[in-house]
């Protein structure tokens, strides 16, 4: 009798243990559920032009001391953080001339366009100044095509490449013309002409 007891107890304790495991595997592959709604999104993309895009561009790529708010950079910098710190840190140093000069709701909307142009779906949950989540669990990084064909077609411009082929931290972009075509009797500067530039003539 006892050992038929103790088999009982053991399938309860066993069943019990896979019941609580397969519960937590299944919530660990469950994708986390979208963060802000469509709509914030929507409302986001127009606040960002409007109060952001003069400094981080068009397309979020950043320019100068403006960092990136979306690709690789963006989620090495701030991936493992929270979309909590996401939005403090926007509202105490945002715009820079006037940090906190906009309205909650607004921060929450640039927010939430942020994340959706990192790849973040979304969904029914607004996002809201208390959701804490890890922005690489619902972010990738990677911009929806969906997205850059609708700002492309808003007639967003690309973001002219810097001198030297890539964009570094305080490089200015490039001004001015650029035409196709041959200069003529064009003579590269030397050092020679730069350390002498008004030789002896006759």
């Amino acid at each position: 009798m006892r050992g038929f007891r103790r088999q009982l107890v053991l399938v309860a304790t066993l069943s019990t243990a896979f019941a609580t495991g397969g519960l937590v595997m299944l919530t660990g592959q469950q994708a986390p559920a979208g963060q802000y709604t469509a709509a914030q999104a929507a409302a986001g993309r127009t606040a960002y032009q409007a109060q952001c895009a003069s400094c981080h561009l068009a397309d979020l790529k950043g320019s100068g001391d403006a960092a990136p708010l979306a690709g690789a950079e963006f989620m090495g910098a701030w991936g493992r953080r929270t979309t909590r710190e996401l939005l403090s840190f926007m509202q105490l140093t945002m715009p820079p001339t006037r940090p906190g000069g906009l309205s909650q709701e607004e921060y929450v909307s640039i927010a939430a366009f942020i994340l959706q142009s990192n790849g973040a779906p979304s969904g029914n949950q607004a996002l809201t100044p208390v959701i804490d989540v890890a922005i690489n669990s619902v972010a990738t990084g990677q911009a929806p095509a969906a997205a850059a064909q609708q700002a492309q077609g808003r007639g967003a411009a690309p973001a002219a490449p810097a001198a030297g082929g890539g964009r570094g931290r305080g490089a200015a972009a490039p001004v001015g013309i650029t035409v196709d075509g041959e200069v003529k009797n064009y003579v590269p500067v030397t050092e020679a002409m730069l350390r002498n530039p008004d030789p002896p003539t006759g």
